[in-house]
């Protein structure tokens, strides 16, 4: 079975595989949000931690070029 055909993201209101820029943005989104539900001790390494702040910039970045670009190609 497919990762975006899992009953657990069809709950979360993805209803079809995302293309592009928004795959990995959906993909940044569930680690950060997974991180919530691992123990602090997992959290607290270094590895962890540079993996989920890595993510969120990755997802800020990627927010940003979307806003930018649908305001600048807006006819």
């Amino acid at each position: 079975m497919k990762f975006w055909e899992s009953p657990l993201i069809k709950k979360l209101g993805w209803k079809e595989e995302p293309k592009g820029v928004s795959k990995v943005m959906s993909v940044c989104m569930l680690i950060v949000i997974s991180s919530v539900f691992l123990p602090s001790s997992i959290i607290q390494t270094k590895i962890a931690s540079l993996i989920i702040y890595l993510c969120i910039a990755v997802f800020s970045v990627l927010l940003v070029y979307e806003l930018v670009k649908r305001i600048f190609l807006k006819k």
